[in-house]
């Protein structure tokens, strides 16, 4: 099973960077454009339990599922885990950190891991460059969520 783990230093408490992850799940195609879509199918607050309907691009293949909340740990931790389509698990790890003037800040970091459907193999027949792309993928979400954090794009209540 691949797994891809990258981390971001992002100029934002982490209460705001963990309210944008939990509180706003239809904002994930905004940062992280693998995810067409992500909605919600259980009403907000996001708690354990959960769920979530996505559509996910796999270097062209779309992939359709759904996910739900396996850990919540506020501001800290969210853990998901696809239930249909993917098999594979997201965790998203929030950690605080002062800079030398004293400024808080966040380290957000991915993990992913998952299993390369055997459809999804067999028309890329490199489970190599599947895999960098992949990391690609997270590596430029983490980008861009940093950019909607700290431009204030992503204004939250």
């Amino acid at each position: 099973m691949p797994r891809i783990q990258h981390a971001i230093a992002i100029d934002a408490p982490p209460d705001q960077v963990f309210r944008m992850v939990t509180e706003y799940p239809e904002r994930m195609p905004d940062w992280w454009s693998a995810f067409e879509l992500q909605q919600r199918i259980t009403p907000p607050p996001t708690t354990v339990g959960s769920l979530l309907r996505y559509v996910y691009n796999m270097m062209g293949v779309k992939i359709k599922g759904e996910m739900s909340v396996v850990e919540l740990t506020a501001p800290a931790h969210l853990h998901l885990r696809t239930t249909s389509g993917l098999e594979a698990s997201f965790q998203f790890i929030i950690d605080p950190f002062t800079d030398d003037e004293g400024v808080l800040h966040t380290t957000f970091a991915v993990q992913l891991d998952y299993v390369l459907p055997g459809a999804i193999l067999g028309t890329f027949l490199n489970r190599q460059t599947l895999e960098q792309h992949n990391l690609h993928d997270v590596q430029q979400a983490l980008i861009n969520l940093k950019a909607l954090i700290e431009t204030h794009v992503a204004t939250l209540p």
